[in-house]
């Protein structure tokens, strides 16, 4: 289950990297009234037909969870936009890549709670993936950007434990700025 935004950005950035995406960007904006992100990717991207089969919980190609005939996550972002008063959409091109748009009231009394972005963020940008990771974050118009081969030179590795926790820390640094400045 999805219980906060964090966990539904996650499951749409492991479906990029799962797709074979080599460059995979996630900008969040977010305001006192909206809460926004969208996840681009260069994957393998989908037709119309699986495009429409994607949004269906029952349906999954058989290569992500070969045990499993269900895939959960797209359908319960649309949910999640649409109860807390947004929208959300796919736009994808087979062979080119996918884009997905969440777009939500923050204030909305079904908005799940933000979660914790230090440690996800720190979890999309350590996935086994090859190429680019991209992380923007906006907050009422000030922000950072994360980048997984800028962070990988700075650390000398995204995969030690203890570069792992000096990641989740700058990036809870970043978040605390981005807070007091907003």
């Amino acid at each position: 289950m999805h219980a906060t935004l964090c966990d539904l950005m996650t499951d749409i950035i492991q479906n990029s990297v799962e797709a074979g995406a080599a460059v995979i960007e996630l900008t969040i904006r977010e305001t006192e009234n909206e809460f926004v992100f969208e996840v681009k990717d260069n994957g393998k991207g989908m037709n119309s037909e699986t495009k429409a089969k994607a949004m269906d919980p029952f349906y999954s190609d058989g290569c992500k969870h070969a045990h499993r005939r269900v895939g959960l996550g797209l359908p319960f972002l649309f949910q999640t936009a649409e109860a807390a008063g947004g929208a959300a959409s796919i736009e994808s091109q087979e062979g080119r890549g996918t884009v997905i748009r969440f777009r939500a009231q923050t204030q909305h009394v079904d908005m799940p709670p933000f979660g914790d972005f230090a440690g996800s963020a720190a979890m999309m940008l350590t996935l086994p993936a090859e190429g680019e990771m991209k992380i923007n974050r906006i907050l009422n118009g000030k922000g950072y950007t994360l980048s997984r081969s800028e962070l990988d030179d700075a650390l000398g590795g995204l995969h030690s434990a203890e570069n792992l926790s000096l990641l989740k820390a700058y990036i809870a640094s970043q978040e605390e700025d981005l807070r007091k400045a907003g």
